[in-house]
């Protein structure tokens, strides 16, 4: 109940003034430099009249403070305070720093200051006095405090408790309370009276209309409807009733009416977002909006203490940051502005009224800046008036129009371009200018001065020594005297079209764009044409290693060319798809090269010997070739022992899917053929029943790993069979690579030391429980196959000695030379 803050906290130190003056102990302006902030629940705090408080030196909005009389504005400028009171006198006073509420100091008129903790709800308030029952701001130990409205028979009681029923005070909606708890007495526990709703009023009743109808004009409890009883009765008025929740600052008011924007009460607890009230004199140029929020400085809206507000805090846009119109001529230097004298008539004192500098160019003739003319935008270094606002003279560089031919400035003179006189040196003025070979004076071509002031050169029109020929005029680098004259010849950079010339770029580089023949470099000449062509072979054949646009072949460019096996493919392209032409098994995704076509092997070992160069991987094989079996991907085997090895199957020792017993070693089902690879994943792939074979090689991984698949081999050679379906279905075959081969699949393994029956279908004591395995050895501790308790293999189970084996690994019991084992490991077997 009533425990929003009300009131504006600060994020810097704030400023209290004391107005005792005013007749006001009690409030002050508070000075901050950010927005409000709220500290502690929603707290109950009276209202009154805004007062608007500026911060200078900080860009901030004006703050409605409440407790302050008619529109106060409250200013803290260094360390002097002025303030204006609407309709006094204006009282400034000038000297040490007032005494400053949120300082942590205790200073005089202030009855605590507990600094950044100052606050409503808090021991010490805002305005740094002691927050007391009856002050409207519910502090702490207070339950309520609605102010001058506390009183016993109010919800909120004289000593700031709420009042409630069976507290001995009659509150609200109370017909009686006697503070006890004796239901049977003439006031129940509920504070009604006794005798409330038999529809009789007795005496010490309000009202008794015998119902329990709440909304009507008499209460359940026989008391008049009133507001603050918790019940909204339309009959009365009331648009809402909280009970002792109701508070002015609360979404129901304590005259039971809806708290909303312009009824004069700032609503800001619970969903309450009111920054200000002010009721009728809320609106547009006011201090509260018509939105309950306060009129700031760039929010559009020019309010009270603004001489403008443009909506934004943009200076040098006609309004400043604090809302004051920049203008030339105030004497405040605005932005936009190089200075501000005031406008005080004198554009020559180093502020012009325009409020610029002084500038040439600006069309104010300014002695004091050594101007000796400012014709503005006429200013011209071809005019009377230079760009540097100095007048033209013969001799300053720069040439005057229509007055001047030339003008060198110091450099002006006999025998220079400009004469002292500012006249262009001319041939037949018997100066010899800069640009003159000579300057005889006369218009004769006879001596050694032409009249065009050259000596007699080529060029000319005569033939003389030393030349090859002379056109005079006719001469051309492209005609048949060049402008040296000399005879045009290809190698001499001039393009002769009359000789046949496409160009001449004067070297004797083949590789340019210009050949040493002075023909144009074009593809198919059989010359590379260095940064255009890529290759030059001067034929019209597409399918070499150089094509018609004499561009290098590519792996996209639609051409069987280059290394290229088939169109775009094979050679050092990607591979080629089943049936494109080939050179060999690397240029085809098959792996495969058989009568120049990309085809399907029957086996990994046709593979290999079709390509010796193909690694390890999966591809596709068809061991009947045009059989009714269909092609299967397999895993080939390309490096250990010569490669060409075909992964048959895989197996994981701790599952049980290729126990001796498992159908999938005799029938011609497959196991999780998707899984073609070498990889974790168990499978019986087709090559199991359809490769024929002479070798057999068997790998385990122990431990079974996570990553790829890392196997220990031995190779089981002279088999010689037609599939591995067919080997395993049958009798036992033995196998003569010896236990230590064996062993070795595993590191740390153990076998018992007798009989080691090794090879396929091993089951040296066909009594049900005993050890064997499909593909190992068998051993016992016993000089015998009897009774054995020890296998390493693939298709194992069985056991004794109170332990069983898994379906591949190491099982070594009842004494093995390693010791007991019970090792699960991951099995491949390959055939070739």
């Amino acid at each position: 109940m009533r425990t929003l803050e009300l009131g504006l906290r600060r994020s810097v130190l704030s400023t209290t003034l004391l107005l005792a003056a005013c007749g006001d102990s009690g409030t002050a302006g508070t000075v901050g430099a950010s927005e409000a902030t709220t500290t502690g629940g929603d707290v109950q705090t009276s209202t009154g009249v805004a007062t608007t408080t500026t911060t200078v030196g900080v860009t901030d909005t004006p703050t409605t403070t409440q407790g302050m009389t008619g529109g106060m504005t409250v200013a803290t400028t260094g360390d002097s305070t002025t303030t204006t009171t609407t309709g006094e006198t204006t009282d400034t006073t000038t000297g040490e720093p007032d005494p400053v509420c949120g300082d942590g100091q205790l200073d005089r008129g202030e009855a605590c200051d507990d600094g950044p903790d100052n606050g409503a709800g808090k021991p010490c308030n805002m305005q740094c006095q002691a927050n007391a029952c009856g002050d409207g701001d519910q502090g702490p130990g207070e339950e309520c405090d609605d102010g001058a409205d506390n009183m016993d028979t109010n919800s909120c009681k004289a000593d700031c408790t709420d009042n409630v029923c069976g507290d001995g005070a009659v509150g609200p909606g109370e017909g009686c309370d006697d503070g006890d708890e004796d239901d049977t007495d003439d006031c129940t526990n509920s504070c009604a009276l006794a005798s409330c709703g038999d529809g009789i009023v007795a005496p010490t009743e309000q009202c008794d209309d015998g119902n329990a109808d709440n909304s009507d004009d008499c209460t359940d409890t026989c008391t008049d409807a009133t507001c603050s009883d918790g019940h909204v009765q339309d009959s009365v008025g009331e648009q809402c009733d909280d009970g002792n929740a109701n508070a002015d600052n609360a979404a129901c008011t304590t005259s039971c009416k809806l708290n909303v924007c312009g009824d004069g009460a700032l609503y800001n607890t619970g969903d309450g977002i009111e920054e200000c009230d002010d009721g009728v004199d809320n609106g547009a140029g006011k201090a509260c909006n018509a939105g309950c929020q306060f009129n700031t400085c760039g929010d559009g809206d020019q309010g009270p203490g603004e001489a403008c507000d443009d909506g934004d805090l943009d200076p040098g846009d006609g309004c400043s940051a604090t809302c004051k119109l920049e203008e030339c001529g105030n004497g405040t230097l605005d932005p936009g502005e190089d200075c501000d004298d005031g406008q005080n008539g004198d554009d020559d004192d180093g502020c012009t009224d325009s409020c610029e500098l002084p500038a040439c160019g600006d069309g104010i003739h300014q002695p004091n800046e050594g101007e000796q003319c400012d014709l503005g935008g006429s200013n011209s270094d071809s005019g009377a008036c230079t760009v540097a606002c100095k007048l033209a003279t013969c001799g300053d560089s720069l040439v005057q129009a229509n007055v001047e031919q030339c003008d060198d400035g110091v450099n002006n003179g006999p025998g220079k371009p400009c004469n002292a006189m500012c006249k262009t040196n001319i041939c037949g003025d018997g100066d010899k200018s800069p640009s003159e070979a000579c300057d005889d004076g006369n218009q004769s071509n006879d001596d050694a001065c032409t009249n065009v002031c050259k000596l007699a050169t080529c060029g000319d029109g005569f033939k003389q020594p030393g030349e090859q020929c002379d056109a005079g005029i006719g001469n051309s680098n492209t005609g048949v005297c060049t402008l040296a004259c000399n005879n045009p010849i290809c190698g001499d950079t001039f393009v002769q079209p009359g000789k046949g010339e496409q160009c001449d770029d004067g070297n004797l580089s083949d590789n340019d764009a210009c050949l040493n023949t002075c023909k144009s470099a074009s593809c198919g000449d059989a010359i590379v044409h260095q940064g255009v062509e890529q290759c030059d072979d001067g034929n019209a054949n597409n399918n070499d290693f150089c094509n018609n646009q004499c561009l290098l072949p590519t792996c996209s460019d639609g051409v069987k060319n280059g290394t290229e096996s088939d169109v775009d493919c094979g050679g050092s392209c990607g591979k080629c798809g089943l049936n494109l032409q080939c050179t060999g098994g690397l240029d085809c995704t098959t792996g495969f090269c058989t009568g120049g076509k990309c085809g399907i092997a029957t086996s990994c070992k046709a593979i290999k010997q079709a390509t010796p160069g193909a690694g390890n991987g999966v591809y596709p094989i068809d061991p009947d070739g045009a059989g009714a079996l269909q092609p299967f991907n397999v895993f080939c085997e390309m490096t250990i022992d010569g490669g060409g090895w075909t992964l048959a199957l895989k197996a994981n020792g701790t599952l049980n899917t290729f126990t001796y017993a498992a159908a999938l070693w005799t029938n011609a089902s497959t196991y999780q053929p998707q899984f073609p690879d070498l990889d974790h994943n168990e499978a019986k792939l087709q090559s199991f029943m359809s490769v024929p074979f002479n070798d057999v090689l068997v790998g385990m991984e122990y431990p079974i790993g996570n990553g790829p698949l890392v196997l220990k081999t031995i190779k089981l050679p002279g088999l010689n069979r037609p599939s591995l379906q067919n080997l395993l279905s049958g009798a036992y075959v033995a196998t003569s690579v010896g236990r230590d081969a064996w062993k070795s699949l595993i590191t740390g393994s153990s076998l018992q030391s007798f009989c080691n029956r090794e090879g396929f279908n091993s089951m040296p004591w066909a009594v049900a429980g005993w050890p064997r395995v499909r593909i190992g050895v068998v051993s016992n501790q016993e000089n015998d196959c009897t009774s054995p308790d020890s296998y390493i293999g693939i298709g194992g189970d069985g056991g004794q000695c109170s332990v069983l084996g898994y379906a591949v690994g190491d099982l070594a019991s009842c004494g093995g030379d390693n010791g007991d084992k019970n090792l699960a490991t991951f099995g491949a077997v390959f055939v070739r």
